[in-house]
């Protein structure tokens, strides 16, 4: 597919890339030459200094060949007016990055008039991910499947946990619940386990099943899953808004630590639930002060991945909290979870998932099948896709699973038939009209059939 990108900052360039990881041909527009060599650098694409605004930068990067345009700068009137001109010029899908919440706020008002297939919003996207992971705190990350039937999370077996040394098979029939243990890694590996993978300590675990499934699994292997009912946030940015507003939502009191005075004023009239507090959250005394021993839950969010690092390293040595940490650096990130930070936002990497997802949907429109959800697991070693089964399909629907080829390192880990969640095992059967869930190590995958050898 041909893909024009307007942006080579942090989204824009990291999408890029991975759009080209994909196989598609892509062009960016930039108008930072810096940003347009480090580019170049690393990846195989076209790259064109300009203003991604004006007609002439799009005709020069191919907008009139082009099945897609992404608007992905830091300015959100520049993305809309981008989309404004490649509609213009033809174009009939765009995707748009809006940030600001007056703007979001409004965008159906004006998405068809502007092209828009798809609005970006990273960071609305990361304060809903913090949001549930705060709302099941025994979890390091939660993905959600089928409108939120089935929920993928993530959590470290601890040194003392009943699951150690057991296999699968033998967990499965210990726990008699419906979940599945999609992949494990352990150290520097990840594995798509069978049923003879004997779990250790320290392992990190993904498990999918439904939410009561999910709350029972970890109350029967002793970890402790108490509510988040305070949390302490730091940094009161576009992300720290929106999760704020979020929590206060669900009942939780919240507290947004925030160096700016004048973003103060801000947040005190927007989030009127939420208690504001001006000044610095590096401030170790300050944070003392605050209650942060006390809190349920702390998030970093300033605008610095070391600060956040940093706070949340305190954090976590002077309280019980759950701690979620923003990292955009996937060097940072790595380096945080050695450091047992375990929880850690990417806001790129969320937004990034949704739009290959949505990539991968438009090749595949008329197909069989189509994409619902791509989430980007265990440090984008792994995929988790949902796929819609919109009508039958010759050699694997209605066929036993056991009875299928499926490649290697492949899971079929739920299958969602109307309300009903399916943990399935050998006997089960995909159907027209499910929603299939599949995690997979080496593959990317556009449609379902595609599973099969």
């Amino acid at each position: 597919m041909r893909i024009v990108v307007i942006g080579a900052g942090k989204l824009g360039g990291t999408l890029a890339a991975q759009l080209v990881q994909e196989g598609h041909n892509v062009t960016v527009i930039e108008n930072n030459p810096e940003a347009i060599k480090k580019l170049l650098n690393s990846q195989d694409l076209m790259c064109i200094e300009g203003n991604g605004a004006t007609a002439e930068m799009q005709i020069e990067a191919g907008i009139k060949k082009a099945q897609l345009l992404i608007a992905a700068t830091a300015q959100d009137e520049l993305n809309m007016l981008c989309c404004i001109v490649a509609r213009k010029l033809g174009l009939e899908r765009a995707a748009c990055r809006v940030r600001n919440p007056e703007y979001y706020n409004q965008i159906d008002l004006i998405k068809n008039d502007l092209g828009l297939a798809m609005v970006i919003n990273p960071e609305l996207t990361a304060a809903g991910e913090i949001a549930r992971v705060l709302v099941f705190p025994a979890a390091a990350k939660v993905e959600v499947f089928g409108k939120g039937k089935v929920e993928l999370v993530q959590n470290r077996i601890p040194e003392i946990s009943p699951l150690v040394g057991l296999s699968l098979a033998e967990v499965y029939k210990k726990l008699k619940l419906q979940y599945l243990i999609c992949a494990v890694i352990r150290g520097q590996e990840v594995y798509i386990p069978t049923g003879d993978f004997v779990l250790q300590a320290n392992d990190i675990i993904n498990v999918a099943a439904s939410h009561n499934d999910l709350e029972r699994f970890f109350r029967q292997n002793g970890t402790i899953n108490l509510k988040v009912k305070t949390v302490m946030i730091v940094g009161g940015g576009t992300i720290g808004f929106y999760l704020a507003r979020q929590l206060s939502s669900l009942g939780m009191r919240v507290k947004v630590i925030e160096k700016n005075l004048d973003r103060c004023r801000v947040l005190c009239d927007l989030l009127p639930k939420a208690t504001i507090i001006n000044g610095d959250g590096t401030d170790q005394e300050l944070l003392m002060d605050e209650g942060i021993a006390d809190a349920d839950a702390f998030v970093a969010l300033s605008n610095l991945d070391e600060e956040n690092i940093i706070v949340s390293l305190f954090a976590k040595n002077n309280s019980k909290a759950k701690i979620v940490t923003k990292v955009n650096r996937d060097t940072y990130a790595e380096m945080a979870g050695m450091l047992g930070l375990d929880t850690i936002i990417s806001p790129k990497q969320l937004a990034n998932g949704g739009i290959v997802s949505f990539v991968r949907s438009l090749e595949n429109a008329s197909s069989e099948s189509r994409i619902e959800a791509l989430y980007n697991i265990i440090g984008n070693r792994a995929e988790a896709i949902e796929f819609n089964v919109n009508e039958k399909i010759q050699g694997l629907t209605s066929t036993p699973l056991r009875e299928l080829s499926l490649k290697k390192n492949i899971l079929i880990c739920a299958i969602i038939r109307k309300r009903q969640v399916i943990i399935p095992n050998g006997n089960d059967k995909i159907e027209a009209g499910d929603s299939v869930i599949v995690v997979t190590k080496e593959y990317r995958f556009s449609e379902l059939k595609d599973i099969l050898e």
